[in-house]
């Protein structure tokens, strides 16, 4: 059992639920505590037109004031019903808790505290949908932080079941495997996926998933024999494969290439954060 730093984003969709139950479950099985912070931003100051006068201004901040505690009330709650679900405390100290994050000067300002020492970055999937520009909480988690993010689809957890690891050899992937091998001791059993088509075929390429083998059994992880994933879809293929295997869970490395790239053509990544159904994803940049 290894103790994690999990941070849960909330931000006011009906999927935070999933998220929220997502995180309880690994700190449960963890020991750990799961940190929830409430990044739903107010829209008030871009909102407000600056001609209006003061009387509609004062109207305007208050309804979105109202707006905001209303979302931050309903995700209090849905903390205190998971927390209460999977048996953990909800102040700080116990063993295995979960917790809103102190309110700070801003939203924002609220998650870079936390960010930082996250080991993983629990989110619902209305986050991941958006993921692709790059933008907002999943954005920040992925490009900037480096930390791997764990995209949660539906309230069952994925510890007990089997998992899948999309395998290239990348970096990308390498970053997601080491942070996942406590969720892949979990794992019921583990499939090796790889698309041969897109490996890297130069001198010294590191995609043998004979050699990711040994290193997940070196940990006390066996895997099956490796499934070569064919389609010119890559992700969509890489999904459908990780489905049929009963994956509950699918570890990929996120956005190999560049910023621009994504952006303009797509890729992988875009395709299995834009996937509304299949299996919880865990991702790393």
């Amino acid at each position: 059992m290894s103790v994690l730093s999990i941070l849960t984003i909330a931000i006011g969709e009906p999927d935070d639920a999933s998220a929220l139950a997502v995180a309880a479950d690994l700190a449960k099985r963890h020991a750990s505590t799961a940190v929830v912070v409430n990044a739903f931003a107010s829209l008030a100051p871009m909102m407000t037109p600056m001609y209006a006068g003061a009387g509609v201004r004062t109207a305007i901040w208050r309804t979105m004031s109202d707006e905001e505690d209303q979302v931050r009330r309903t995700i209090d709650a849905e903390v205190r019903r998971q927390a209460e679900r999977f048996g953990l405390a909800t102040e700080s100290g116990a063993a295995s808790a979960m917790i809103v994050a102190p309110r700070g000067a801003t939203s924002w300002a609220d998650l870079m505290r936390e960010l930082p020492l996250a080991d993983i970055v629990v989110v619902g999937q209305s986050s991941a949908a958006h993921g692709g520009s790059f933008a907002g909480p999943l954005g920040e988690a992925l490009m900037e932080a480096k930390a791997p993010v764990f995209v949660a689809r539906g309230e069952t957890p994925a510890g007990g079941q089997p998992a899948a690891v999309a395998w290239d050899g990348s970096l990308q992937a390498a970053r997601a495997v080491r942070a996942a091998i406590p969720l892949l001791k979990d794992a019921s059993k583990v499939a090796i996926l790889q698309n041969p088509d897109e490996l890297d075929r130069s001198p010294g390429a590191q995609a043998d998933p004979k050699r990711l083998a040994r290193y997940l059994d070196a940990r006390g992880i066996a895997t099956e024999a490796t499934i070569e994933v064919r389609g010119r879809h890559v992700g969509q293929a890489i999904l459908e494969a990780a489905s049929d295997r009963g994956a509950a869970l699918l570890v990929a490395g996120a956005y190999g290439h560049s910023r621009i790239g994504e952006a303009l053509f797509g890729g992988a990544t875009r395709t299995m954060l834009g996937a509304k159904t299949g299996p919880h994803l865990f991702i790393s940049h």
